[in-house]
């Protein structure tokens, strides 16, 4: 065949035809049904013959480097049939794309499944009906793309997509079951059916003349056309090989159209819903956008990616905003301004680190450090804040004249107490993990040693921790002082000091109780927050990326504090207040407005890092909120997979609705923050 291309170019296409030696299937008797694949391991033909024994034949092809000679082995299974409970030989007979699966059917739904994996022990594993309504009829069958998913047509106009699952209660042989996954209904029977040969699409004759085109994974109806000759049933249909056409004959005759369908497997529901991939347990959310064989079924949910972002940004912000608003804090109002002068640019500088930096240090170094420590990493976590609220009631307690001559050296006695919480951190997690964790971490996350108390302590410190400040301050401090008016500061102190040091114990056994009390129970926290470990995870990215919004956060909210009026503070301090009583009651709500400002530029850059999260968060599009487990960003997802997509494919259009929906949700979460951001303003100008 001769063709014009374009202008004076032109395509010769000749047909060549190989005929090869035929294939002996064995049988003495007539067959009934045959069909074939090409498998890695070579030919599989599949055969049933009237003797009622299923045949495999494989034919495998090798050939000899040195020679080039090429022999033939022949390898072949059977499988006797009984019949006599089904309505004679089966209508169709299917092998899969692998050839380890046999599916017979009959025309009243009757499917058998039989497991041809090995060839030696060939064994019927599943029978199911796939019409369970009485009187309807099964008119068509036909495999997608990569023949692992199976289309049935019937006479009550249903398409229907079924496929393989291994569920964990599966009551078949090999553990597998055949499970209904899509469903498209039509005006009459279903009369053929015929797949792409390069996506999920898939047309349908039916008998009143109509031919409808489906996407199977986007579970959508793309074009439904009706046959020129009129409601005569159309007996063939076919999808041209570049997806451009589609043909369908009858009995009226045959008809051609031309198709346009750029990008069929996208919808609003399949990219920010739950859908059915073919071999998933049930709808998921998901993102896979390429892979090494062309029946590959692209996934372009971009919920995951979503999801990763706030994950990537929560867990920084859960880290850093704390440190930043409290640095912000003190540097503001109990910094010497001599020394403020000199920590403030510091931290500044810190904001100039590149994120690439950063990223390449909490992978290569960071992240398999924190591996071989998890223990005392969550430890240190807890002890250093503990450590400096510890030493802010030891430096109260110590004479007053020691701390104003010393007051200029308080910062130092911070970073005195900072080291030794981190040194306690350092010298208690291994103890910590022969006790909680069953003398390895790693291990217990994955839920087959040791108990849940431990990590019920993780769960619940932190909470329990606020739920004790919020008692300690609201109901047991202002009793206390009423108690201790006649006592010398000293005494007070001191009585303070023991205050803390019994609620910090008394807090400690509470959660260590409730913990135990939880896992004794047999609820085991395992399985959610805390899961099997990953060496790049949310925890490396929350610390990295909390280090990184550190310096942005605190210069605009010290800025803020330091703006407020000195005249406010000082009528606070003129009419009695302490100077912590005038921060958190006076400066800090004048100046809210502001801080609230820094901390959502802050989730600005923390949801449009990529660097960090590139490097560090192990790119696994995976929903789940572990944070010893990895993620993706829409970010990073752009980064890693633009340069290689093909420009104006389904695949690039997604990277680009991605950075899309990236913006529309920093818009969104911008516009609210500055509506939050209003109304504390108007509060502070009432001030």
């Amino acid at each position: 065949m001769l063709e014009r291309t374009s202008g004076e170019q032109f395509r010769l296409q000749e047909l060549d035809v190989r005929l090869e030696e035929p294939v002996a299937t064995g049988a003495a008797g007539a067959l009934l049904a045959v069909d074939h694949v090409e498998t890695a391991a070579g030919r599989l033909l599949a055969s049933l013959a009237d003797d009622h024994v299923l045949r495999l034949s494989r034919l495998t092809r090798k050939k000899n480097l040195l020679t080039g000679k090429q022999t033939l082995a022949l390898t072949r299974g059977e499988l006797q049939l009984d019949l006599a409970a089904v309505p004679g030989p089966p209508g169709w007979l299917l092998l899969s794309g692998l050839g380890d699966n046999v599916f017979l059917l009959w025309q009243d739904g009757t499917l058998w499944r039989c497991d041809a994996r090995d060839l030696q022990a060939i064994q019927l594993v599943q029978k199911t009906d796939v019409l369970p309504e009485a009187g309807a009829r099964l008119t068509a069958a036909s495999f997608l793309i990569g023949r692992t998913s199976l289309a049935l047509g019937d006479s009550l106009g249903r398409v229907r997509v079924w496929f393989r699952t291994k569920p964990e209660s599966a009551n078949t042989p090999d553990g597998v079951e055949l499970v209904l996954a899509h469903e498209f209904a039509g005006s009459a029977a279903v009369r053929a059916l015929s797949p792409s040969a390069r996506g999920r699409m898939l047309a349908a004759g039916y008998e009143d003349g109509r031919i409808r085109l489906f996407h199977v994974t986007s579970q959508r109806e793309l074009v439904q056309l009706a046959h020129p000759a009129g409601a005569l049933p159309v007996s063939a249909v076919g999808i041209a090989p570049k997806d451009d056409a589609l043909i369908a004959a009858g009995s009226g005759g045959a008809a051609v159209w031309d198709l346009d369908m750029p990008h069929p497997e996208t919808s609003v529901a399949a990219i920010f819903r739950p859908v059915w991939y073919e071999g998933y347990l049930g709808r998921e959310h998901a993102w896979q956008s390429s892979s090494g064989t062309d029946d590959f079924e692209p996934k372009y949910g971009l919920v995951p990616l979503v999801f990763g972002t706030l994950k990537a940004t929560l867990y920084s912000l859960l880290f850093g905003v704390p440190i930043a608003l409290l640095a912000a804090v003190y540097t503001s109002e109990f910094l010497h301004p001599r020394t403020k002068a000199r920590v403030k640019p510091t931290i500044e500088m810190m904001a100039s680190l590149p994120s690439v930096v950063l990223g390449f240090l909490s992978a290569l170094v960071i992240a398999p450090l924190v591996e071989g420590v998890v223990p005392a990493v969550l430890a240190t976590l807890v002890l250093l804040p503990f450590a400096v609220a510890l030493g802010g009631h030891v430096w109260r307690a110590l004479p007053q004249g020691f701390t104003l001559r010393h007051e200029r050296r308080r910062l130092l006695f911070v970073g005195l107490c900072l080291a030794l919480g981190l040194a306690a951190g350092a010298a208690l997690g291994r103890p910590l993990e022969r006790a909680f964790f069953a003398g390895d971490m790693r291990q217990w996350l994955t839920g087959s040693v040791g108990s849940g108390t431990g990590g019920w302590m993780i769960l619940l410190l932190p909470l329990a921790a606020l739920g004790a400040a919020w008692f300690v301050a609201a109901r047991l401090n202002p009793r206390l002082l009423r108690a201790a008016r006649s006592m010398s500061r000293a005494r007070f102190a001191l009585l303070d000091l023991a205050k803390f040091l019994a609620a910090s114990l008394v807090l400690l056994l509470l959660v260590l109780g409730l913990g135990s009390v939880l896992s004794r129970a047999g609820f085991d926290p395992r399985g959610g927050l805390l899961d099997t470990y990953v060496q790049r995870n949310a925890l490396v990215v929350g610390f990295v990326m909390g280090f990184a919004i550190i310096p942005i956060v605190y210069t605009l909210a010290e800025d803020a504090l330091s703006a407020v009026p000195d005249h406010l503070r000082a009528a606070s301090l003129g009419a009695g207040a302490t100077p912590w009583q005038t921060t958190v009651r006076v400066v800090v709500p004048t100046a809210m407005s502001g801080i609230f400002s820094a901390v959502m530029i802050g989730f600005g850059r923390a949801v449009g890092e990529t660097m960090i999260v590139l490097m560090a968060a192990g790119n696994t599009p995976v929903m789940d909120w572990n944070v010893f487990n990895g993620f993706r960003t829409l970010s990073a997802n752009i980064a890693v997979e633009l340069p290689e997509a093909v420009q104006g494919s389904t695949h690039y259009r997604m990277l680009f609705l991605s950075a899309l929906v990236l913006f529309a949700l920093t818009f969104a979460l911008n516009t609210a923050a500055e509506v939050v951001r209003l109304r504390y303003r108007k509060r502070s100008v009432q001030l």
